[in-house]
């Protein structure tokens, strides 16, 4: 045989050896993803667990900022489509993965929180963000059940 031969049937290395590339790549793809993940859940957090208004606001712009360099975007002009639309904006970045829109989903419920004058845009475009994630999702999630009886809950 020339090539080592992978159990239960299954081949050889260099038969296989394109799919570990391609899982290789998804890995590394899959661990950006995280880490911008971990980036906008530390702003996230600094954005929820302050009461002072000047840093809120600061907290508030940096995590703007982020939204923009993250989808390459504008975040008003992002949030100004419809809450069905936004959607589709996102799903051809990149990025785009089902823990990515319901942590955007979570900035965007936490900015309602402290912009008053955005708020009922922000909370539709969470709740679409959410109720996309429900209807495209293969498993149940509670944590986003819930979220979405609060936003359907008016103000």
């Amino acid at each position: 045989m020339n090539g080592r031969r992978l159990g239960m049937g299954g081949g050889t290395v260099e038969q296989w050896s394109p799919f570990f590339d391609r899982m290789a790549y998804q890995d590394h793809l899959t661990r950006q993803i995280e880490q911008l993940g971990m980036v906008l859940r530390r702003l996230l957090s600094g954005l929820t667990g302050t009461d002072v208004p000047e840093p809120v606001h600061n907290t508030l712009e940096e995590t703007r900022q982020a939204i923009a360099t993250s989808l390459e975007r504008d975040p008003d002009e992002l949030f100004a489509h419809p809450p069905a639309e936004l959607v589709l904006h996102l799903k051809d970045h990149p990025a785009y993965s089902e823990a990515n829109v319901d942590l955007l989903a979570d900035l965007l419920i936490a900015m309602a929180a402290v912009d008053p004058d955005k708020a009922p845009m922000l909370r539709s475009q969470a709740l679409a963000l959410l109720e996309h994630l429900n209807t495209t999702s293969t498993t149940f999630d509670m944590e986003r059940q819930a979220k979405v009886r609060t936003l359907r809950t008016p103000r």
